[in-house]
Protein backbone atom coordinates (compact mmCIF):
# COMPACT_ATOMS: atom_id res chain seq x y z
CA UNK A 1 0.00 0.00 0.00
CA UNK A 2 2.88 1.96 0.88
CA UNK A 3 4.45 2.10 -2.36
CA UNK A 4 1.85 3.32 -3.87
CA UNK A 5 1.29 5.90 -2.23
CA UNK A 6 5.09 6.56 -3.20
CA UNK A 7 3.90 6.08 -6.88
CA UNK A 8 0.89 8.58 -6.82
CA UNK A 9 3.51 10.99 -5.01
CA UNK A 10 6.29 10.71 -7.73
CA UNK A 11 4.13 11.07 -10.32
CA UNK A 12 2.19 13.84 -9.10
CA UNK A 13 5.17 15.86 -8.49
CA UNK A 14 6.79 14.95 -11.48
CA UNK A 15 5.00 18.12 -13.78
CA UNK A 16 6.37 20.23 -11.07
CA UNK A 17 9.61 19.20 -11.08
CA UNK A 18 11.73 21.56 -14.00
CA UNK A 19 9.57 24.47 -12.87
CA UNK A 20 11.08 24.09 -9.19
CA UNK A 21 14.26 23.35 -10.52
CA UNK A 22 14.46 26.57 -12.68
CA UNK A 23 13.42 28.22 -9.65
CA UNK A 24 16.33 26.90 -7.87
CA UNK A 25 18.64 28.17 -10.37
CA UNK A 26 17.25 31.84 -9.61
CA UNK A 27 17.61 31.44 -6.20
CA UNK A 28 20.75 30.10 -6.98
CA UNK A 29 22.00 33.32 -9.04
CA UNK A 30 20.60 35.79 -7.06
CA UNK A 31 22.11 34.19 -4.15
CA UNK A 32 25.56 34.07 -5.41
CA UNK A 33 24.72 37.80 -6.85
CA UNK A 34 24.27 39.20 -3.95
CA UNK A 35 26.90 37.34 -2.27
CA UNK A 36 29.81 39.75 -4.21
CA UNK A 37 30.54 41.91 -1.27
CA UNK A 38 34.19 41.99 -0.42
CA UNK A 39 32.90 43.38 3.31
CA UNK A 40 31.43 40.17 4.02
CA UNK A 41 33.07 38.19 6.38
CA UNK A 42 33.88 34.77 6.73
CA UNK A 43 31.04 33.61 8.36
CA UNK A 44 28.82 35.15 5.92
CA UNK A 45 30.80 33.64 3.09
CA UNK A 46 30.46 30.15 4.70
CA UNK A 47 26.82 30.52 5.10
CA UNK A 48 26.57 32.03 1.24
CA UNK A 49 28.69 28.73 0.33
CA UNK A 50 26.59 26.51 2.18
CA UNK A 51 23.27 27.72 0.89
CA UNK A 52 24.48 27.16 -2.76
CA UNK A 53 26.22 23.94 -2.21
CA UNK A 54 22.56 23.18 -0.46
CA UNK A 55 20.48 24.57 -3.77
CA UNK A 56 23.08 22.30 -5.94
CA UNK A 57 22.04 19.62 -3.99
CA UNK A 58 18.26 19.93 -4.11
CA UNK A 59 18.28 20.32 -7.98
CA UNK A 60 20.67 17.33 -8.61
CA UNK A 61 18.15 15.27 -6.55
CA UNK A 62 14.78 16.79 -8.53
CA UNK A 63 16.90 15.98 -11.70
CA UNK A 64 17.25 12.46 -10.35
CA UNK A 65 13.91 12.33 -9.79
CA UNK A 66 12.48 13.20 -12.80
CA UNK A 67 15.00 10.63 -14.53
CA UNK A 68 14.05 7.74 -12.39
CA UNK A 69 9.85 8.50 -13.25
CA UNK A 70 10.91 8.53 -17.30
CA UNK A 71 13.36 5.88 -16.82
CA UNK A 72 10.19 3.90 -15.11
CA UNK A 73 7.62 4.53 -17.62
CA UNK A 74 9.42 4.11 -20.30
CA UNK A 75 9.97 0.31 -18.94
CA UNK A 76 6.44 0.32 -18.72
CA UNK A 77 4.03 -1.33 -21.22
CA UNK A 78 2.74 1.52 -23.39
CA UNK A 79 -0.69 1.52 -22.45
CA UNK A 80 0.04 1.18 -18.45
CA UNK A 81 2.85 4.00 -18.94
CA UNK A 82 0.15 5.69 -20.77
CA UNK A 83 -2.78 6.02 -18.60
CA UNK A 84 -0.24 7.51 -15.74
CA UNK A 85 0.71 10.20 -17.89
CA UNK A 86 -2.89 10.81 -18.86
CA UNK A 87 -3.72 10.83 -14.93
CA UNK A 88 -1.27 12.15 -13.39
CA UNK A 89 1.54 14.24 -16.05
CA UNK A 90 -1.45 15.82 -18.17
CA UNK A 91 -3.73 15.66 -15.16
CA UNK A 92 -6.80 14.40 -16.80
CA UNK A 93 -9.58 13.21 -15.51
CA UNK A 94 -11.25 9.72 -14.80
CA UNK A 95 -14.06 10.55 -16.30
CA UNK A 96 -12.10 12.12 -19.41
CA UNK A 97 -9.74 9.36 -19.62
CA UNK A 98 -12.71 7.16 -20.30
CA UNK A 99 -14.29 9.72 -22.70
CA UNK A 100 -10.76 9.64 -24.76
CA UNK A 101 -9.67 6.53 -24.51
CA UNK A 102 -13.24 5.03 -25.16
CA UNK A 103 -13.72 2.80 -22.39
CA UNK A 104 -16.03 2.47 -19.45
CA UNK A 105 -14.61 4.59 -16.09
CA UNK A 106 -14.02 1.17 -14.01
CA UNK A 107 -12.16 0.07 -16.56
CA UNK A 108 -9.79 3.20 -16.37
CA UNK A 109 -9.62 3.22 -12.45
CA UNK A 110 -8.76 -0.43 -12.47
CA UNK A 111 -6.02 0.43 -15.24
CA UNK A 112 -4.81 3.31 -12.82
CA UNK A 113 -4.48 0.95 -10.29
CA UNK A 114 -2.89 -2.05 -12.21
CA UNK A 115 0.13 0.88 -13.56
CA UNK A 116 0.41 2.62 -10.34
CA UNK A 117 0.91 -1.59 -8.67
CA UNK A 118 3.44 -2.10 -12.05
CA UNK A 119 4.75 1.75 -11.27
CA UNK A 120 5.76 0.73 -7.68
CA UNK A 121 7.07 -2.71 -8.19
CA UNK A 122 9.72 -1.02 -10.89
CA UNK A 123 10.38 1.60 -8.20
CA UNK A 124 11.68 -1.32 -5.66
CA UNK A 125 13.01 -3.25 -8.24
CA UNK A 126 15.61 -0.57 -8.90
CA UNK A 127 16.03 -0.03 -5.16
CA UNK A 128 13.85 2.53 -3.90
CA UNK A 129 12.25 1.70 -0.71
CA UNK A 130 10.18 3.85 1.60
CA UNK A 131 13.20 4.30 3.50
CA UNK A 132 15.57 5.02 0.41
CA UNK A 133 12.84 7.58 -0.79
CA UNK A 134 12.45 9.60 2.52
CA UNK A 135 15.95 10.11 2.80
CA UNK A 136 16.30 11.01 -0.78
CA UNK A 137 13.59 13.75 -0.32
CA UNK A 138 13.39 14.31 3.03
CA UNK A 139 14.38 18.19 2.16
CA UNK A 140 11.87 18.13 -0.34
CA UNK A 141 8.95 19.62 1.95
CA UNK A 142 6.63 20.05 -1.10
CA UNK A 143 7.42 16.85 -2.08
CA UNK A 144 7.10 14.97 1.46
CA UNK A 145 3.84 17.40 2.12
CA UNK A 146 2.02 15.65 -0.72
CA UNK A 147 3.27 12.54 -0.07
CA UNK A 148 1.28 12.84 3.09
CA UNK A 149 -1.44 14.29 1.72
CA UNK A 150 -1.84 11.05 -0.23
CA UNK A 151 -1.07 9.01 2.39
CA UNK A 152 -3.74 10.37 5.03
CA UNK A 153 -6.42 10.88 2.41
CA UNK A 154 -5.71 6.97 2.23
CA UNK A 155 -6.07 6.26 5.46
CA UNK A 156 -9.45 8.37 5.59
CA UNK A 157 -10.42 6.53 2.90
CA UNK A 158 -9.76 3.51 4.83
CA UNK A 159 -11.54 4.76 8.17
CA UNK A 160 -14.68 5.41 6.17
CA UNK A 161 -15.09 2.21 5.27
CA UNK A 162 -15.11 0.55 8.65
CA UNK A 163 -11.70 -0.87 8.48
CA UNK A 164 -9.90 -0.64 11.59
CA UNK A 165 -6.17 1.18 10.82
Amino acid sequence: MKENIWSKTLLGVYRHLEAVADAIDKITLKTALNSYHFSMSNNDILKTSNRLIDLGERKVTLINLKVLIEDILSSMQEKDADILICRYIENIKFKDIALEKNIGLRTVFRRVERAEDMFSKKLEARGYSDLKLINMLKNEKWIMNYYDDIAYSKSDEVAVRGIAL
